[in-house]
């Protein structure tokens, strides 16, 4: 796999990441999302969001930057 491949895998999976977190926390709103629910679903929103957005991040980085 070339650096650029990985950057470009890099990006897209943070960007399904950031989609997927973003989705989970669209449940927020549900009525029973409440307690220990309510928790696990921040949970895993947020940390999906936040992996996503630094994998995605540095797939930039790695398209930008150049090496010499």
């Amino acid at each position: 796999m070339t650096r650029r491949s990985l950057a470009w895998s890099l990006l897209v999976i943070g960007l399904v990441l950031v989609l997927g977190g973003w989705i989970v926390m669209s449940f927020l709103t549900e009525p029973s999302a409440v307690g220990r629910m309510r928790t696990a679903l921040i949970t895993i929103g947020a940390g999906s969001i936040a992996i996503g957005a630094i994998g995605g991040l540095a797939g930039v980085w790695m398209l930008i930057a150049r090496r010499t």
